[in-house]
């Protein structure tokens, strides 16, 4: 039972555009909410994306860029980190905030995202300065070296000067989303997007008259695009533009409501944090300076990625989707129509990944060519890329799927099955797809086993994921 002062009365009417539990699930439902967080996920891309092809064309040689598309793809990681440090505010309160709304309990609902963008902010500035503080430990620990490492600690030193709103302004949208709005976030990210395209190339190349900063410039460009993003969000919040207005008051942290959010989002997190930590391993281990001294092999897993976020961003868009609409239709009291819009979104999404993957498949050298300039990192990321392109209709099941469940305030079963994924699927299947190649002598093992290694583990947890949802315990889920 939840306690009785987080079930106040209703102290303002949800907006009808956002009331979503008065209609049935149906294709363009979840397409109406979905298609601005797609735009979002994928404008979010294009500032990753950004970033590394500005790195990739930088002025040099071809050791020169690659160690600068090397450090940028080690950033990513870091930027990952930062913001799963405080995920699990996130998803718990996207959780209960699409409930109240769905039980039209609009001041819960302001309690909960109030307290959640508080702590936010508090956790994520102590973890910038200690980012700060260690940057140079943090970019040798991270497996590189020389002119790559040197790029890296520059580029963290920067990039961690907004992490603190950037990262509590995450909050905040995760929250307006769970109230049914995808809009605003949308246009919050597509503001981001534009700073940074301008802003990071300005710096970088010296445009407009500015100073040519190179690696600095691109970090540089990045921090005034999420500084922008921030100060938008705070608007958004604080002035009424979204269907949770915040005042200065709720940002007070309410313990009984924190651990609430929290019991619903530790599992989350772990999650979350299980699978940066393999991903991160592979390039500390598989892939790092002893095996690949250039910075080939990293540059071609960090363009593999980026290529690959064109399919998958769309999945998480058709993610939040189903979180937000089974979230609403379970506080209105609806199961059977939560388990029929994730079932749709989950079908929109499958159908989406796997034609957007088909270029990556079949035109491989061509897409890769266009992220990197460096004939070496293109022919090492060929077959990498190609087994990406096959590993998207898995990955679609387990994106939505998770996020419906997740949306239900089911973060548990979610969780055991990254855990698998991560800990023994992925590592057992690179041991001995590292094994084999060696064995065989095959060019840039390293990088092929780690691919080899996702494609089984993404197909796994998509399996593992559907078989949860199938059975609809979570469908009775009390939070």
């Amino acid at each position: 039972m939840a306690p009785q002062n987080l079930q106040p009365p209703l102290s303002q009417k949800p907006d009808r555009r956002l009331d979503f539990v008065g209609q049935n699930p149906t294709a363009a439902l979840v397409l109406k909410l979905a298609s601005p967080a797609i735009a979002e996920q994928v404008l979010g891309a294009v500032i990753g994306l950004t970033d590394t092809v500005i790195a990739g064309h930088l002025p040099g040689t071809a050791n020169t860029i690659a160690a600068a598309a090397a450090a940028v793809g080690i950033m990513t990681y870091l930027q990952w980190f930062a913001g799963l440090m405080t995920a699990a505010l996130g998803v718990g309160a996207t959780a209960i905030v699409a409930r109240a709304f769905g039980s039209r309990r609009v001041r819960m609902a302001q309690r909960v995202a109030g307290t959640s963008v508080g702590a936010a902010f508090i956790a994520s500035t102590m973890l910038s300065v200690l980012l700060y503080i260690f940057a140079r430990q943090i970019s040798y620990g991270c497996g590189l070296s020389g002119l790559s490492a040197h790029f890296a600690e520059q580029y963290l030193k920067i990039m961690v000067i907004t992490i603190s709103l950037q990262t509590s302004a995450q909050i905040g949208m995760a929250c307006i989303r769970g109230a049914g709005d995808t809009v605003r976030p949308m246009a919050i990210m597509f503001m981001v997007t534009l700073v940074n395209l301008v802003a990071s190339g300005a710096f970088t190349y010296g445009w407009f008259g500015l100073p040519a900063w190179g690696i600095r410039g691109d970090a540089f460009g990045t921090l005034l695009a999420y500084l922008t993003g921030g100060i938008c969000a705070s608007v958004v919040l604080f002035t009424g533009l979204s269907p949770i207005k915040l005042r200065l008051r709720h940002l007070k942290i309410i313990p009984h409501i924190l651990t609430r959010v929290l019991k619903i989002g530790i599992p989350s997190w772990v999650e979350g944090v299980l699978l940066w930590g393999g991903q991160f391993l592979i390039v500390v281990f598989v892939i790092n300076s002893r095996n690949d001294p250039n910075g080939y092999l990293l540059a071609a897993h960090n363009a593999v990625l980026r290529i690959e976020s064109i399919s998958f961003l769309p999945g998480f868009g058709f993610g939040i989707a189903a979180s937000t609409l089974v979230g609403q239709y379970l506080g209105a009291g609806k199961p059977d129509a939560a388990r029929q819009a994730g079932k749709i979104a989950n079908m929109l999404a499958l159908i989406t990944m796997t034609v957007l993957a088909l270029p990556m498949i079949f035109c491989p050298g061509f897409m890769l060519s266009l992220i990197v300039n460096s004939p070496p990192v293109i022919k090492a990321g060929y077959w990498p890329l190609v087994i990406a392109g096959l590993a998207q209709p898995g990955f679609a099941l387990a994106i939505v799927l998770s996020g419906a469940l997740k949306g239900a305030g089911e973060t548990v079963l979610p969780m055991i099955c990254t855990v698998s994924g991560i800990l023994v699927v992925r590592w057992a299947v690179l041991a001995i797809a590292l094994y084999w190649l060696v064995l065989h002598g095959i060019d840039h093992e390293h990088l092929l086993a780690v691919w080899v290694a996702i494609w089984i583990d993404l197909n796994y947890r998509g399996i593992f994921n559907a078989i949860v949802f199938m059975r609809g315990r979570w469908q009775s889920k009390k939070i």
